[in-house]
């Protein structure tokens, strides 16, 4: 969990005398990478529990309160080691009231994230929350009932794409006609079956869909999703990695099919299909990108078994700068992954200003 000082002392914080329970719509359970964690309904979000936090969750039964865990706390002849775990302890029940584990009012706010993360979790949403099951019905039914033989047909389907992709991006042509209208229409539908490759394989592997839509990413950028939170549920690595990895994958088999149409064909047709292969090309490089939160980058959490990358990267950066020393082994790694982030944020950005500004000066 992460450091949350409270804001005023023991002796004044009348909360820490009342007695705490898990509340109605939190859920203890073990989740990914078989670690404890704990669903907060309310918000619809996950955390992961330090074992120190775990331990925690069970000895408030509704009957205990903080001020009665931290007067249990001996000083075991060190004052100032005990003064230290009682502030951890006291830190770690804070965090979690305010993150609305407890039956108790959060007080203080969420305790992770910010105004910018509720303001992000404002951002205008087109829900849609009935009849994906429906939709994908057919594709996981034949995923659950022919495993072996459904991942057989997905590797070669890979390979063959690849294939394409790299004979059609080295024979590019120069001067070609294009039917922007009907690239246009490929892509919106390609962006629909991305999104409904997640959903197939979170059925596939048990996960429930919360919902799917069209947001706006920072009240500004239009982005197709599926809500695939629940795969927090599953201990196994590898079922997450697949849901994140099931988009780009057809990114690269419709990359593929438009590459052998214009390798095929002439003219327009050609040249229609040429810039659609390129086009799922940028955005199959942009997906599998772990510097920004893309499919690539939630398939390196899953990968690397981490929760919250880009935050404790984040937090680890912070200390450096303010001079805290870090325990963690992985924290080189952390402020490295980090710097980068941003670095290539900042690049991203500037590089679709000059694209909008060129765009604009083409159009006159």
């Amino acid at each position: 969990m992460p450091n949350h000082p409270p804001a005023r002392s023991v002796i004044t914080d009348s909360w820490l005398t009342l007695p705490l329970a898990l509340s109605p719509s939190a859920e203890r359970l073990t989740g990914a990478d078989r670690q404890p964690m704990v669903y907060l309904g309310g918000d619809d979000r996950y955390l992961r529990l330090s074992p120190g936090a775990a331990s925690l969750l069970d000895a408030l039964d509704g009957q205990t309160s903080a001020a009665q865990i931290l007067q249990r706390i001996g000083d075991g002849g060190d004052p100032l080691r005990a003064e230290h775990r009682r502030r951890t302890v006291l830190e770690t029940i804070d965090a979690l009231r305010r993150a609305g584990a407890f039956t108790l009012s959060r007080g203080g706010g969420p305790a992770t994230g910010g105004w910018w993360r509720r303001w992000l979790l404002r951002t205008p949403r087109l829900r849609v929350r009935g009849g994906i099951d429906a939709v994908v019905a057919g594709p996981v039914a034949l995923a659950v009932g022919h495993p072996r033989l459904v991942r057989r047909c997905l590797a070669a389907l890979a390979l063959a794409s690849i294939a394409l992709l790299v004979a059609g991006v080295s024979r590019f042509p120069n001067g070609i006609q294009i039917a922007w209208p009907v690239v246009a229409a490929v892509l919106l539908g390609e962006v629909v079956v991305h999104e409904l490759a997640h959903a197939a394989v979170c059925r596939a592997y048990g996960v429930r869909i919360r919902e799917a839509g069209i947001m706006l990413w920072a009240w500004f950028l239009p982005l197709a999703y599926v809500d695939c939170t629940d795969i927090y549920r599953l201990p196994a690595r590898r079922p997450r990695i697949m849901v994140a990895l099931a988009g780009p994958f057809v990114d690269l088999v419709v990359g593929g099919a438009a590459s052998a149409v214009a390798l095929a064909t002439r003219g327009e047709v050609s040249g229609t299909a040429f810039v659609i292969l390129l086009s799922l090309v940028l955005v199959l490089v942009r997906n599998l990108t772990p510097l920004l939160p893309t499919d690539g980058y939630l398939a390196l959490e899953a990968a690397t078994g981490e929760l919250n990358l880009r935050h404790r990267a984040w937090l680890h950066l912070r200390a450096s700068i303010t001079g805290r020393r870090s325990r963690s082994r992985r924290h080189t790694a952390y402020v490295t992954y980090c710097v980068v982030s941003g670095v290539y944020a900042v690049a991203m950005f500037a590089f679709f200003v000059l694209e909008l500004h060129a765009t604009v000066g083409l159009l006159g």
